[in-house]
């Protein structure tokens, strides 16, 4: 970054607790550019499920990587890294401050600290996977595939997620080294971006009331009807359709799920992801925590933060 007044702010927190607005207004109060670090709102057209920012919003200051990816295109972390850190440096070259906020660490880990070079995706090797996970029981047989050659990984990748299993045979395939055994991040390793890091947190009880009313909100305001054209427009195996929401969306349009069972599903693959974001977060260091209770306090609170580390 050109000079350490401009440094990052990245704003955290489990999903709900108004990591959106907090960094809406810091980007206003300090000539701040939100620069986005949630992997479904990148791209075109998940709009509603990822709550993501209004038109209207993104015009009071400047939004980056909102829109720019189309659902059926592969992207990963390190990509995500090589994307953001250019955006980064220019905002911070005309004087004005990155503001990261966003849900998924993991690229915000792989943008801080840097990624491994692990091998780029091989497409031919990747339609041998495909082909594997179209047969019936495919998709078994692939995490038994990956059981035998990469039981670490296997440990960790649930049997239905088929993304980050087929990358982790991909790598070990083109490779020959398992992608376990490749050094990633995580919260001790030196950060190449510098960072004021500021979390939201909430009382569960209370967390728990704002999600079930913002997944509510996301029925009503038509996230079945959005999910419907966007199928008519992109395959259902696209990666984005896995997310929460959407793919309760899918259940209901393919009749394997009623609308309430949606909604019910989708409060609860919610709330499991805003405690796994919480557990990732409290293992991160240098993060100052504020209580989302208020906006206006939390607000003032980030404010003398940054105005004292830049």
């Amino acid at each position: 970054m050109p000079d350490e007044a401009q440094r990052a702010v990245v704003i955290a927190g489990p999903t709900g607790a108004g990591k959106s607005e907090l960094a809406l207004r810091l980007a206003e109060a300090v000539r701040g550019e939100i620069v986005n670090y949630d992997s479904i709102q990148m791209v075109r057209g998940f709009d509603i499920g990822s709550a993501k920012p209004p038109a209207e919003t993104r015009a009071r200051v400047p939004h980056h990587l909102f829109d720019v990816l189309d659902p059926d295109e592969e992207f990963n972390a390190a990509e995500y890294a090589r994307m953001a850190r250019p955006v980064c440096d220019d905002i911070a070259a005309r004087g004005g401050r990155p503001i990261l906020a966003g849900g998924t660490f993991f690229y915000l880990r792989a943008l801080l600290a840097g990624l491994p070079e692990m091998p780029a995706r091989d497409e031919a090797v990747r339609a041998r996977i495909r082909r594997i996970a179209a047969r019936p029981r495919g998709a078994a047989r692939l995490h038994r595939w990956l059981a035998s050659v990469d039981p670490r990984s296997a440990a960790a990748i649930a049997p239905g997620d088929r993304h980050r299993i087929e990358r982790a045979l991909e790598v070990w395939i083109v490779s020959e080294r398992r992608i376990s055994e490749w050094d990633r991040p995580d919260a001790q390793t030196a950060e190449r971006l510098p960072a004021s890091k500021i979390a939201l947190s909430m009382e569960r009880a209370r967390l728990v009331t704002v999600l079930d009313a913002r997944v509510e909100g996301m029925y009503r305001r038509g996230l079945i009807e959005e999910t419907r054209a966007l199928l008519e427009r992109h395959r259902a195996s696209s990666r984005p359709f896995e997310a929460i929401g959407y793919r309760e969306a899918v259940a209901v349009i393919e009749g394997r799920m009623d609308t309430a069972a949606a909604i019910a599903e989708t409060r609860r693959r919610t709330r499991a992801y805003a405690k796994r974001q919480m557990t990732w977060l409290r293992a991160e260091r240098n993060v100052h925590w504020l209580d989302a209770a208020d906006p206006d306090v939390a607000f003032s609170a980030a404010l003398q933060i940054i105005e004292g580390e830049h």
